[in-house]
This record gives C-alpha cells, sequence and structure tokens, in this order.
C-alpha cells in the first residue's frame, strides 16, 4: 500500500494506492494483463479509510485506489468551495490520468457515487465498470411543489449557527440499522466536518440530476453499472427504482454505510460484479 499525493484542479489529492499482487489474468487475456484496476470513491464525511475492508480484499488481485475527495481526509480543500459532483469528478479523473489508468472499474458510495456517475458520464470510455454503493435518490425527480415544501427549510438550517445539530439528525436517519461501530465512526465525522464542506455537498445532492447522468453513462458502448444498496434504499426516486435497467443487489442487515457494516459481505458483492462476464 502506498499513500500519495496527486495534483487536483483545486488542490492536492491525497489517495491510497494498493497494487496488485499477482492478479491473474483476465479470461481469454494473455499473461502480462492485469485484471481491471478498480477506484473507489467515498461519500460526504468520509475519507479513503472507509473502503479498507474492499481494499484488502480486491488488491490482491487487481490494483486498487481510494481518493481523498477535495477538502476530506489529507486532500487540500478547494480555494472556491465547489464540492459540486462535477467538480469532484475532475479530481477522479485528474487521480485517473496522475497514475497512468486509461479505463477502470469506478466505486463510488452515496455523496461519492454521485461524483462517479458525474465522471462516468464525463468520460465513459474510462469507466469499464460504475458501481455504485447505496446512491442517493434523484431528489430532482421529487415533484417540485415537494422540493418547493421541504428543500429551503432544510437548508435554510443547515446555512443558520446550529447547522450540525441537522446534520446529525439527517445522518442519524441515514444509520438506522447499523452497528455501532459504524455509527460512532460516521457521527465522528460529522462532528469534525468543516461547515462549508457539508453546505456545499448538500446543496448540490439536493440539485444533481442522477438518473439523466447514468442515462448517458449507459448510452456508451460497453458501459455497464450495478448497485450494492441497503434494505432502506427504496424510494421512488431512487436509481434503481427510476431504471430498472440499472442491475442491483440488496445487502440485507445494513444501513446507508454497507461497507462499514458487512465489510465482507459488501467486498464480496463487489468482486462479484467485477469478475462478472
Amino acid at each position: 500500500m502506498r499513500s500519495q499525493t496527486v495534483a487536483g484542479p483545486a488542490g492536492t489529492l491525497h489517495i491510497v494506492d494498493h497494487p496488485a499482487a499477482g492478479a491473474p489474468p483476465a479470461a481469454g487475456a494473455g499473461p502480462s494483463r492485469e485484471a481491471l484496476p478498480v477506484v473507489l470513491v467515498h461519500g460526504m464525511v468520509g475519507h479513503a479509510g472507509f473502503w479498507e475492508a474492499p481494499l484488502a480484499h480486491v488488491s490482491g488481485r487487481r490494483r486498487a485506489v481510494a481518493i481523498d475527495l477535495r477538502g476530506h481526509g489529507a486532500s487540500e480543500p478547494p480555494p472556491d468551495a465547489d464540492y459540486a459532483p462535477s467538480a469532484c469528478a475532475a479530481d477522479v479523473l485528474a487521480v485517473l490520468d496522475a497514475l497512468a489508468l486509461p479505463r477502470v472499474a469506478l466505486v463510488g458510495h452515496s455523496y461519492g457515487a454521485l461524483v462517479a456517475l458525474a465522471a462516468a458520464a464525463a468520460r465513459p470510455e474510462r469507466v469499464a465498470r460504475l458501481v455504485l454503493a447505496d446512491p442517493p435518490r434523484d431528489f430532482t425527480q421529487i415533484p417540485a411543489e415537494v422540493q418547493a415544501q421541504h428543500f429551503p427549510p432544510y437548508l435554510a438550517a443547515l446555512e443558520a449557527d446550529g447547522w450540525r445539530d441537522t446534520a446529525f439528525a439527517t445522518f442519524n436517519e441515514a444509520l438506522a440499522g447499523s452497528t455501532p461501530a459504524t455509527r460512532e465512526t460516521v457521527l465522528a465525522r460529522v462532528a469534525s466536518t468543516p461547515h462549508d464542506r457539508m453546505l456545499g455537498m448538500s446543496r448540490s445532492l439536493l440539485q444533481f440530476e442522477a438518473a439523466n447522468a447514468l442515462d448517458r453513462y449507459l448510452a456508451a458502448p460497453g458501459a455497464r453499472a450495478h448497485a450494492l444498496l441497503a434494505p432502506s434504499n427504496a424510494w421512488p426516486q431512487s436509481l434503481h427504482v427510476l431504471r430498472p435497467a440499472l442491475a442491483s443487489v440488496v445487502l440485507p442487515g445494513t444501513s446507508h454505510w454497507l461497507m462499514l457494516d458487512a465489510p465482507a459481505a459488501f467486498a464480496a458483492a463487489l468482486e462479484a460484479w467485477l469478475d462478472a462476464g
């Protein structure tokens, strides 16, 4: 495992790079070819360490890279406080360029799933497989009158002095069904996340057209997408509901942070999809 930094469009980005160790060749490939590299993108308030179990599982067979998103972990915050999925996607693509990875399997969790969608939609030729780990709903698909009733008060609460209480309430709801260790890990990160990061990502979360991004990616030749879901991800605006063609599997007994709640099951499901013909 190597911890290193690369230059991003808006500041230095920290990554954890696990090289493949004796990876077997892909089916039908010559002996010099390694399995498809995998790049993992964490969600809001997370960091590369959230992927510890999947990294350990897949890196023995393929190169595996985890990215600290801008302003998270050891990556620098952007000077313009831009945390939109498209801006973070530019960081992901910069990492692929810096590591000379022409084509990868891209895995994103939660807000990181939106980042992965934005990257895949922008450069589908770079993403052979797209894995969305419990992606958020497409909030733009919620009826306009419901958006008008709920979104402005929620964002106003996140802008106010007591914004962290609102953040804790939101994350506690998503932690339903989590293990005690997951709850402690996630809430500790909520407690330490700066205001601009929480507010910027929350605004962008409500504005990102996830279904349209998925459509753009899947329209590209050879594009393949899959979702690993917590049981609670069953909204009318969930991506696998809006787009039934999105293959998905539910990991029972998990919260939104399924890779922390059930690391072995998550890693096995991820590897099964990466190996699928």
